[in-house]
C-alpha cells in the first residue's frame, strides 16, 4: 500500500470501507472566528439583491421588517439544532458527520460528492460572478468574459490565502467580514441619516395579492425564501468543530450569536433602505443597497456600493472556502473519495481539496454554467438538510442517556421537526416551481448511488490487495 505525505495511511475497517487516517487537526480556532466564519458566509451578494425581491412580493415596509426577523428566528433555531450535533460528535464536516452517523455511508456519500461539486464549487462560482460583475460595473468593462477572469482570479486569491494555513486564512477571513460589518454599519448610518422616508406612515400594499392582512399572510412564504437564501451559511462554522477550542462552549455560542448578530445587521440594513427609498422603488431596483446611496449621493455613492459589493463578495468566498472545505476532507479521511484529498499540511491546509473545489469553481464561472448546476442542486439539499435536522431525532430514539459533553438543544425535537417541516415545504416549491430542475436532482441521485456501489466494490478490490 502506499503511503500518505505527512503522516496519513491507508487502512481498512471491519466493513471493508477503507478509512485514511491522518494526524490529529488541533484545536486553534476560538470562539469570535467561529462566530465570524458563520456570519461571513451568510453576508454575501443575496443582501444587495434580496431586499429588492422581498420588497416586490410585500410591498408592505411593516411586512418587510417581519419577514426578515422570522428568517432570523429560522436560523436561530438552526443554530440550536447544529450546537447539539456538533458538540455530539466535535468532528470536521458538519452536516455531513451527522448524515454519515445516522444513515450511514451512502447518505453520507451522496452529500459529500454533491456538497463538494455542487454547493462548493457552484456556491463559489456564484459569489465570484457577482465580484466579476461588480468590477466590470466599477470600472466600466463590458462583456462577461471581463467578469470571468475578475471572478477566477478572486476565487485564486482566497485558494493562495488558504494554502497558507488554518491561522492565515482565519485571520484573513476575520478581517474580510468585520471589513462586511463596518460597510453594513455605514448604510444604516447613511440611511437614518440621511433617508427622509416616513416608515409609520407609509401606505400598506402587496403587488402580489392587491392588498390587506390576508393577502401579505399569503405572501410571506414567498418572501421567505430569499430571506433564507440570504441567511444561508450562518451555521458552517460547525463544519470547523474539529479545530475550535473548548468546542462544547464555543461553538453553540458562535452558531447562535451569529444567527443573532444578522438578524439584527439584516434587519437594520433593511429599515435604512426604507427610510431612503419607498418600497416600490426598492422592489425595482437590481442592487437595492446602490440605488439607495446613489439616491443619496449621487453617482459618488453608485460607485462605493460597488467597492463594498466587491469586499463583501470577496469575504463570503474567503468564510466560505474556509469552513466548507473541511466536508470533502472529511470525505476523504472516512474513505468515501480518493485518500489524497484528506491530505492536510502542518498548517492545517487541506492542499488538495482547496484546489479540487477551487479549480471546478474557476471552471464553472469561466463558463457561465453554475445557476444551472446550483438549480439541480437544490432540491436534494432541501431533502438533505432535512435529514440532517431529523438526525437529532434519530440520536436522541438511538442512545439511552444524552452524552454529557454534548450541548442540549432546548426542546429539540420540536425544533428538529420545524425545520423538518420547513425544508419538505422548501422541497415542494422547488419542484413545484422547477420541476426540471428537481427531476434532473432525482437522476443526480441514482448516478452517484451508481458510484457509490463502484466505489464500494473499488475500495474492497484495494482492501485484498
Amino acid at each position: 500500500m502506499g503511503k500518505l505525505s505527512r503522516g496519513a495511511r491507508f487502512l481498512l475497517c471491519t466493513e471493508g470501507t477503507p478509512i485514511v487516517t491522518v494526524r490529529p487537526l488541533q484545536r486553534v480556532l476560538g470562539q469570535p472566528t467561529a462566530w465570524l466564519v458563520g456570519i461571513g458566509v451568510a453576508i454575501g451578494s443575496g443582501i444587495f439583491r434580496t431586499p429588492g425581491d422581498v420588497a416586490g412580493t410585500l410591498g408592505s415596509p411593516a411586512a418587510i421588517i417581519v419577514a426578515w426577523l422570522l428568517g432570523g428566528v429560522v436560523v436561530t433555531i438552526q443554530g440550536l439544532v447544529t450546537a447539539e450535533l456538533g458538540t455530539r460528535f466535535g468532528r470536521a464536516g458538519g452536516e455531513y458527520v451527522f448524515l454519515k452517523e445516522a444513515y450511514g455511508d451512502f447518505v453520507a456519500f451522496f452529500f459529500g460528492w454533491a456538497y463538494t461539486l455542487f454547493i462548493i464549487g457552484g456556491g463559489l462560482a456564484t459569489i465570484a460572478a457577482a465580484f466579476g460583475d461588480f468590477a466590470c460595473k466599477l470600472f466600466a468593462l463590458p462583456g462577461a468574459g471581463a467578469s470571468g477572469w475578475f471572478g477566477a482570479a478572486a476565487v485564486g486569491f482566497v485558494v493562495l490565502v488558504n494554502l497558507a494555513g488554518l491561522r492565515t486564512g482565519a485571520v484573513v477571513q476575520n478581517l474580510l467580514t468585520l471589513l462586511k460589518l463596518a460597510a453594513m454599519a455605514a448604510i444604516v448610518v447613511a440611511g437614518f441619516g440621511w433617508g427622509t422616508q416616513d416608515l409609520i406612515a407609509a401606505p400598506v400594499s402587496n403587488p402580489t395579492g392587491g392588498g390587506g392582512a390576508a393577502s401579505l399572510l399569503l405572501a410571506l412564504p414567498a418572501a421567505l425564501l430569499p430571506i433564507l437564501w440570504s441567511y444561508d451559511g450562518a451555521t458552517d462554522s460547525v463544519k470547523l468543530a474539529e479545530e475550535v477550542r473548548d468546542v462544547r462552549r464555543a461553538l453553540p455560542r458562535a452558531l447562535v450569536g451569529a444567527a443573532a448578530l444578522l438578524t439584527v445587521v439584516y434587519g437594520l440594513v433593511n429599515l435604512a433602505l426604507l427610510r431612503v427609498l419607498p418600497a416600490t422603488d426598492l422592489a425595482a431596483s437590481e442592487s437595492a443597497p446602490a440605488a439607495a446611496m446613489t439616491a443619496l449621493f449621487g453617482e459618488a455613492g453608485g460607485r462605493a456600493m460597488l467597492i463594498v459589493a466587491m469586499i463583501v463578495c470577496l469575504g463570503a468566498l474567503s468564510s466560505t472556502l474556509l469552513a466548507t472545505i473541511r466536508v470533502t476532507f472529511a470525505l476523504a479521511r472516512d474513505g468515501l473519495a480518493p485518500r489524497w484529498l484528506a491530505r492536510m499540511s502542518k498548517s492545517q491546509a487541506p492542499a488538495p481539496a482547496l484546489l479540487l473545489a477551487a479549480g471546478f469553481a474557476i471552471l464553472l464561472v469561466l463558463q457561465r454554467s453554475f445557476q444551472q448546476v446550483l438549480g439541480i442542486y437544490f432540491f436534494a439539499s432541501a431533502i438533505l438538510f432535512g435529514l440532517s435536522y431529523a438526525s437529532l431525532i434519530v440520536f436522541r430514539r438511538r442512545e439511552e442517556a444524552f452524552p454529557q459533553h454534548a450541548f442540549r438543544c432546548p426542546a429539540g425535537e420540536l425544533c428538529a421537526v420545524l425545520l423538518i417541516a420547513l425544508h419538505l415545504a422548501l422541497a415542494a416549491h422547488i419542484a413545484a416551481d422547477q420541476p426540471t430542475d428537481a427531476l434532473w436532482s432525482l437522476v443526480l441521485l441514482a448516478a452517484i448511488g451508481v458510484s457509490y456501489a463502484a466505489w464500494r466494490r473499488s475500495a474492497a478490490l484495494r482492501g485484498r490487495r
